[in-house]
């Protein structure tokens, strides 16, 4: 069975990532300015004016110019299909799997947005709270395990507030995107307890301090460039969720 829902995750992250490449591509632009639509080397229009109508083929490059837009070929397609397929392996045919699938979905685009433009826009985010809560909500009736309730909105609570207080002390490394991803990640990380939001809200430090470390050696960063915590936000959070499940 677990192989069936490793290859079915799989496939649905493959058939997505189209969608999932070009929402990565239109929000990845600089806070206040409009999406991008359009290739910015030859101006053709590369994705609907609809966001939900929006495909883009996983060559990662421009139709009409060639030139490479977005993340490398294969690169979403691999993330998405890797990310849901153990996502699904690892949860199974329970009700809460469409939730954590759900997150899987809004995580793949806020990565690669993060590391273009370091920022994670709301419009991916904060529509996904209510989404999200609903899915863990409705998971945990149907599993008739009521008691998570409790722990989603908990595990939401501590991480939303733990993050925006690193924000008010330290407004220079962390932004208020990064405390709005993390409530969203410790939403579903409440689904398993207390214990599982602290562990990957801890995690992210940990992860960005040894690849940070590892630039620093190789001489491809200094002390004073700056890492996207989002990456690790989400690779922290669903490392915990994998290992939890």
């Amino acid at each position: 069975m677990a192989s069936v829902m490793v290859m079915a995750g799989s496939a649905a992250g493959a058939l997505l990532a189209p969608w999932l490449r070009a929402l990565a591509f239109r929000l990845s632009v600089p806070s206040g300015e409009p999406d991008r639509i359009r290739c910015p080397s030859c101006t053709r229009e590369l994705v609907s004016d609809r966001l939900w109508r929006s495909l883009l083929p996983p060559t990662g490059r421009c139709r009409g110019c060639r030139r490479r837009i977005g993340p490398p070929a294969g690169v979403v397609e691999g993330v998405a299909a890797a990310l849901l397929g153990a996502v699904a392996g690892a949860i199974g045919p329970r009700p809460e799997l469409l939730a954590f699938t759900f997150l899987a979905l809004v995580a793949v685009p806020l990565v690669f947005i993060d590391i273009a433009v370091h920022r994670l826009p709301d419009r991916l985010t904060l529509p996904a709270y209510p989404i999200l809560a609903g899915l863990l909500i409705v998971a945990a009736l149907a599993g008739g395990e009521p008691h998570r309730i409790v722990g989603v909105l908990t595990g939401g609570l501590v991480a939303g507030v733990g993050y925006l207080v690193l924000v008010l002390i330290r407004p220079d490394q962390l932004g208020l995107g990064d405390a709005k991803l993390a409530g969203l990640l410790g939403l579903a990380l409440g689904w398993w307890g207390l214990s599982a939001v602290v562990l990957a809200c801890a995690l992210p430090f940990v992860l960005s301090g040894i690849l940070g470390l590892a630039l620093l050696v190789t001489r491809r960063a200094s002390l004073d460039s700056a890492l996207p915590l989002g990456p690790f936000l989400v690779l922290g959070a669903f490392a915990v969720l994998l290992g939890t499940a």
